[in-house]
This record gives structure tokens, C-alpha cells and sequence, in this order.
């Protein structure tokens, strides 16, 4: 079946969410059995041999059943582990499929919140546009498994200069990434570390930062050759009656073993600390190395670190054994003979050591390719969430036509979409009333173009657009701390948005300005605006300025739209379609006299 609207897919998902949710009722049934069943087996294994012990049956046959007993337990004991691990990986399923499907509604309450990262003050457009917070773009694109993952998609959508090489590379693999590998990679991540965002930083931090180790391969030969010769000379004193000499040599063992025991253990416990994160790793990297890709050869490209001889999950479970092995400091008699008989923490933390120098050198590359797969993954399933959105056509020169364009932070049942087309080089005008959508059009350009920029599908039916830097004075804040007020503000963005437009970049400007200079008296932001609109004129750039100020719209050369509003009942109503012209009526005084404020006589 193909399926070309949002409608279709949440249905799809539906119709899954139900089948995966009788799965995981059988299973929890079989679950529920099979530990009756080992209860059950344990009981009559053990009872049964208690009574062919009164019975004084033969010791073989009470062997022999207690084996039987055993075997048949612990078959039961793998099944239940199975069954249970079914049942988890049917919730954790679940959850993701019921995460895409508010994600297609634009169900905020049920979309996990991204990461909180320190927001740019400075950065051009951010804030404006709501790409990160709560309720954001990121917010809603966010599907990784890592923070690291989290940040690279952020990056992604902050960077200010666009890259066509880059955007077009992001095509190709999205191309060539399935939905379906985006969320079995999702569900792996998930599995091996049982949380919705992994973080790598400790591991790295473990990797490159720990200081060096001064113990060497020839050290641990040297002890185990005294543990060798303590254990012949003990040998020897047993059967020949050799002197006491292997005292001697095991002092020496021990004594040798202090200088490097503390540093062992160190450097052992330090391990420890990031074997979750390294379990959880491996998972993912094993899954990287176990897809297909003849067929994807800019996958194949991208994940050709994990398609070498040497895969990172067989170095990774290598560095798991040894990390097990040093486990066996939990059981203290057994950790202790071992120690006694051999250097066993010393040769650990000596592989180890060696081991982790190796991975330091690969594991940053390993992750930036995780990293990257997970973000473009999130990519891949916004696209697959919304069939009906489309990729930009990319034009030279400076071009923004769309068709069916809207905003995709506002809800389906809510969004109005409409056709547009900037004029090379101008500057266009958006008038209308208060409350008419002036502001959400101008979001709607700056985050289509962003997503666009990203290599992501865009809210429309059509958009046939250049490669433009983005630049946004919309959501304006004044500054306590700073000691300046919104005017100050306001005025300090647009002379940065001068700069970039000034600035002799390959690629051109696009601006976004919203109520420009509404923090000062009408006369002054009057006579303020003509100027800054005529510093525009001619520029490397183009983009779209919003006002109240009829007047503005009377300059030459403007490229003006508006939006309209009505009364109706009683109340103000809008259809937030843009029109061509300049908006004929303005509302506030109807705004204030629908809340029973005071205003003059019409």
C-alpha cells in the first residue's frame, strides 16, 4: 500500500500499535506460565529427590534425577528469559510508535522533551524562529538514542551558512535510509541501555583522559614468573623436601605486586564506571555492522569503519571480557586466590591499558558516524511522519517560491498554507491587523528555510528555493543584566543583520524582520524604518518585513502583501491567507472595544 498522506500513516501506526499489543498480551500470558512452571519444576525436582532419599534409593538414580531436574529448569529459566525479553522489546516498541504518532498530531504532552541545551543569544535566528526549547523544532524532529546525536541535529539546524555539497550528500543517504532502519536502530540503542538518550561523554572522557599507566607487559611477565617459580619451589617442598624457599619468592611476588596495585585497581574501578555505556555502544555498532548496504553505496560509504576486518564490536567485546573478568573482585575468596596465585588484576589493567589506547584513537570516529546516522535518522522519519511535505528544488540566484507552504509547528487541524513568491532582490511588505498572522508568516518562511538548509523535507506542496544565510529580528529581548532596554536590543540585531548583509559571502541573505522598531514613538519609527529600508534596497539579499505602519507600504518598489481579518457575531475572526496589496483596515481599536476598554467615537 502507498501512503501519500499524514492521515494514511497514523492509521498505519495505529493498525501496528494494535498488532504489537497483541504480541505483548501473549507474551505476557507465557511469561506468567512459564514462572508458575519454574516454580513448579523446582518444587517437584527438589521434593521428588528428598523422597528418594527417605526411600534410600540408589545415590546414581537421585543423581540422575536432580540432573533432569536441573535441565529441565534451567531450559525453563532461557525460555522465560526469552519471553521476557520479548515483552520488553514489545513496550519499548510501543513507546516509539506512540511517540511518532503524537509526533505526526503535534502532541506536545506526548513528544519526551529534547535535551536542554544553552541557548545562543547572539545566534541570528534560534530564538526567533523556535528551533530549540520546549515546543520546538528540535522538539519535534528529535528521535535520537544519544544526546551526542541530539547536538549534532541541533547543529544542524543552527548552522548559519548553508552548504549545497552537504545538503545534497544528506539527500543521497536520506535516500537511501528506510524508515524501518531508522527505528530498529532506535530500538537497539534503546534495548542495550534502557534509556531514551545515551551519553558518550564519559566514555570518551575515560578513553582520552586517563593518565597514562606506567605499567608494562614485561612487569606483569616478571611477576608471572615468580608466581611460576613459587609454584614449583612449593612443588618441590612437598615432595622432596626442598626448603621453605618458595616463601621467599612469593614475598617477592607480593611486594612486587604492591607498587602497581593501587594503580591497577584505579584504573579497573574506572572501567567499571563506564561498562554501561560501552554495553549500550556495543549494541548499536553491532547493529551498524550487521545491515546490508550493496545496495546504499553512501551508507555504505558513511558506516565503512564498521565494515572493516577489524569491526569495533568484536574490539569492544574484547574490552568487555577483560572488564568481566576484573568482576570477579565481587566474590573475595576467589578474587583473592587469583590475585595469590597469579598477577590477575595487573595483567587486566595492562591489557586494559593497552586496549583502551587503541579505542582512544577510534572510537571518536565510531561515534561521529553513530552520531550522524542518528541524526539523519531523525530526519528520515519527519519525512516519513509527513508524506505529504516535499524537497526543496535548490535554483542559483536568489529565488523563494512555494506553494501549499505553512508552518509545521502549528497544529494540522489549525494550519493555514499559502502560495508565495519574493521577487529577486526586493524587499517585501507584510501588513494587516493585529492578530492577523503577520508574525506566524514570517516564522513560517524562516523555519521552512531552515529545514530546507538542513537537507530535511519542508511544509509545502512545492518550494523551489536558492541557498540563502538566514538572519531573523522577530523575538526581541531586553537585557537587565546587560543594562539595555528592548529599543537597544532591537537596534543592536539590525545593525548585525546590516553587517551580514554587507558581509561578501557567496551566499546571499535572507531577513526576516518583524514590527521593525516598535520600540520607539510612531514619528521616529517612521522616519527610522524608510532608512533601514532603503539600506536593504540593493543588497545582496532579499526578505520580508512586517508593520503596522501603513505608511511604510507607500515607499517605492516594495513588494507588498497583507492579511485580512472580519467581524463577525460580535468577534474578530481571521482566515490567515496572505494577500497581495496592502492591508485596507487595521483593528486595535476594535481589539480594545471588544474588551470593553474606552476608545473614541467611530
Amino acid at each position: 500500500m502507498t501512503i501519500t498522506t499524514r492521515t494514511q500513516r497514523l492509521d498505519h501506526i495505529e493498525r501496528g500499535i494494535r498488532r504489537t499489543q497483541t504480541v505483548q498480551t501473549r507474551a505476557q500470558t507465557a511469561s506468567n506460565r512459564l514462572g508458575w512452571w519454574r516454580l513448579w519444576a523446582f518444587l517437584a525436582a527438589g521434593g521428588l529427590a528428598l523422597i528418594l532419599l527417605q526411600m534410600q534409593v540408589h545415590p546414581i538414580v537421585i543423581l540422575l534425577e536432580v540432573v533432569i531436574g536441573v535441565m529441565i529448569f534451567t531450559v525453563l529459566v532461557g525460555r522465560h528469559r526469552r519471553v521476557n525479553t520479548l515483552l520488553k522489546r514489545c513496550a519499548l516498541w510501543l513507546e516509539i510508535q506512540r511517540t511518532h504518532a503524537a509526533r505526526g498530531r503535534l502532541d506536545w504532552a506526548h513528544i519526551p522533551a529534547p535535551p536542554e541545551f544553552k541557548q545562543h543569544p547572539e545566534h541570528p535566528f534560534e530564538n526567533d524562529l523556535d528551533l530549540t526549547g520546549s515546543r520546538s523544532l528540535l522538539h519535534l524532529l528529535d528521535t535520537t538514542s544519544s544526546l551526542q546525536s541530539s547536538k549534532r541535529l541541533r547543529d544542524w539546524l543552527l548552522a548559519t551558512e548553508p552548504d549545497a555539497a552537504v545538503i545534497n550528500e544528506r539527500h543521497t543517504l536520506l535516500d537511501e535510509m528506510s524508515a524501518a532502519y531508522a527505528d530498529r536502530m532506535s530500538l537497539t540503542a534503546r534495548l542495550a541501555a534502557d534509556t531514551r538518550q545515551m551519553d558518550t561523554r564519559r566514555l570518551l572522557a575515560w578513553l582520552t583522559d586517563v593518565p597514562e599507566s606506567s605499567l608494562s607487559g614485561r612487569y606483569v611477565l616478571l611477576l608471572a614468573g615468580l608466581c611460576g617459580v613459587s609454584a614449583v619451589l612449593y612443588v618441590l617442598f612437598r615432595t622432596v623436601n626442598l626448603p621453605p624457599i618458595f616463601v621467599v619468592s612469593f614475598l617477592a611476588y607480593f611486594v612486587l605486586s604492591l607498587r602497581y596495585g593501587r594503580e591497577s585497581l584505579t584504573l579497573l574501578n574506572q572501567a567499571f564506571d563506564v561498562q554501561y555505556a560501552l554495553s549500550g555502544v556495543q549494541h548499536v555498532f553491532r547493529f551498524i555492522e550487521s545491515q546490508h548496504y550493496d545496495d546504499k553505496p553512501a551508507l555504505k560509504a558513511l558506516c565503512q569503519p564498521f565494515l572493516s576486518a577489524n569491526r569495533p564490536s568484536a574490539e569492544l567485546r574484547e574490552l568487555g571480557l577483560i572488564i568481566g573478568a576484573a568482576a570477579l573482585r565481587n566474590n573475595g575468596p576467589l578474587w583473592l586466590l587469583l590475585n595469590a596465585l597469579v598477577p590477575w588484576d595487573l595483567y587486566l589493567a595492562y591489557r586494559l591499558n593497552r586496549l583502551r589506547h587503541k579505542l582512544a584513537v577510534l572510537m571518536p570516529d565510531w561515534l561521529t558516524v553513530w552520531h550522524t546516522l542518528d541524526a539523519l535518522a531523525a530526519l528520515r522519519l519527519f519525512a516519513h511522519m509527513n508524506p505529504e511535505y516535499t524537497r526543496p528544488e535548490w535554483v542559483e540566484g536568489m529565488v523563494f517560491e512555494a506553494r501549499v507552504l505553512g508552518h509545521p509547528l502549528i497544529a494540522h487541524e489549525q494550519r493555514v498554507c499559502n502560495d508565495f513568491t519574493m521577487d529577486t532582490g526586493q524587499v517585501t511588505m507584510l501588513t494587516g491587523s493585529n492578530m492577523s498572522g503577520k508574525s506566524s508568516f514570517l516564522r513560517t518562511l524562516g523555519i521552512n528555510m531552515v529545514l530546507a538548509n538542513t537537507g530535511a523535507v519542508v511544509s509545502a506542496g512545492h518550494l523551489r528555493l536558492s541557498h540563502y544565510r538566514l538572519y531573523a529580528c522577530i523575538k526581541v529581548n531586553d537585557s537587565l543584566a546587560d543594562g539595555y532596554s528592548y529599543f537597544y536590543a532591537e537596534v543592536r540585531r539590525l545593525k548585525g543583520l546590516l553587517d551580514a548583509l554587507e558581509n561578501h559571502d557567496p551566499y546571499p541573505l535572507f531577513y526576516l524582520i518583524d514590527e521593525i522598531f516598535k520600540g520607539t514613538n510612531n514619528r521616529e519609527r517612521l522616519l527610522g524604518s524608510e532608512s533601514f529600508i532603503r539600506a536593504l534596497a540593493g543588497k545582496r539579499g532579499t526578505g520580508a518585513i512586517s508593520t503596522h505602519d501603513l505608511e511604510l507600504a507607500t515607499m517605492p518598489d516594495l513588494n507588498n502583501f497583507h492579511f485580512a481579518d472580519d467581524v463577525r457575531d460580535g468577534q474578530l475572526s481571521f482566515d490567515y491567507h496572505l494577500r497581495a496589496g496592502v492591508s485596507p483596515t487595521t483593528n486595535a481599536l476594535r481589539i480594545m472595544r471588544l474588551a470593553g476598554l474606552p476608545t473614541p467615537e467611530a
